[in-house]
């Protein structure tokens, strides 16, 4: 019997087309459970609450609602890097009005000791805000993560489920 060459060549590169087709149809479609873990870790990554904490904790000192960036919840991020701003620029008004209470007495602030007085109020309720900001970005960074994971579906890599530890691996191409 004659084999003709061709013949295998096209049954085998249709063999290969179709394997292929069917791998990238099977790699692109969901387990049948939607929001998996396996593809709610391909889509979003983990937020873990302890590193929101750390990163509201040090770099959220200078860039108030750094923590809350990390758990990707903007709105609350900007509301406490805006009070910041506001904070920083009450500390300083406060402290340029006190530097010297006659060029800022008469007008809208009266005498000068109603010009110390707004200076101490300013500088003070400046120093306030700026620290109760840092704090409650600290306090709220960790729930913001866990309700982004919780939104998402998403588990630490190593967790226990059914009092089993389970490893989850999660990558992307």
């Amino acid at each position: 019997m004659k084999t003709n060459p061709s013949k295998i060549l096209a049954v085998l590169f249709s063999s290969v087309f179709l394997f292929s087709v069917s791998a990238v149809s099977a790699q692109n479609s969901d387990t049948g459970l939607s929001g998996s873990l396996e593809t709610n870790h391909q889509n979003y990554f983990y937020k873990d609450p302890n590193k929101a904490f750390l990163l509201a904790f040090f770099p959220g000192f200078l860039i108030h609602g750094y923590g809350h960036f990390y758990a990707d919840d903007n709105l609350m991020g900007n509301v406490l890097l805006t009070g910041e701003v506001f904070s920083v620029l009450s500390i300083g008004l406060g402290a340029l009005i006190k530097s010297d209470t006659r060029t800022f007495s008469g007008g809208l602030l009266g005498n000068p000791s109603d010009a110390n007085n707004t200076g101490n109020n300013l500088l003070w309720g400046g120093v306030i805000a700026f620290t109760g900001l840092w704090f409650i970005d600290m306090a709220h960074a960790p729930t913001a993560a866990k309700d982004y994971n919780d939104e998402h579906g998403l588990k630490p890599i190593a967790y226990f489920d059914q009092d089993r530890p389970t490893l989850a691996l999660a990558y992307r191409f």
